[in-house]
């Protein structure tokens, strides 16, 4: 695919599966694949702050997965599912 995603300490590495699930085209290093999730988190902040959500509600599976998808659904097509690597 050519996507150079050097990861740096702390960055969970990404295998080749994984990363055939970038949805833009364009992308070809850490940093713009870094950019563009900064902008996708920036939209799920503002979702969660219009919001008021319970603790109980927080704690449960289904909106881990709603917020992770909300994170990064413009940039992976497996967002919001659990990592099988």
């Amino acid at each position: 695919m050519g996507l150079d995603l050097d990861e740096t300490n702390g960055q969970t590495p990404l295998d080749e599966e994984e990363k055939e699930g970038l949805l833009i085209s364009s992308v070809t290093t850490r940093g713009e694949v870094d950019e563009f999730e900064q902008q996708n988190i920036e939209k799920a902040v503002e979702w969660s702050m219009k919001r008021r959500f319970t603790r109980e509600e927080i704690l449960k599976e289904d909106f881990v997965r709603e917020l992770h998808r909300r994170m990064y659904n413009d940039v992976w097509k497996w967002a919001g599912e659990f990592r099988r690597t």
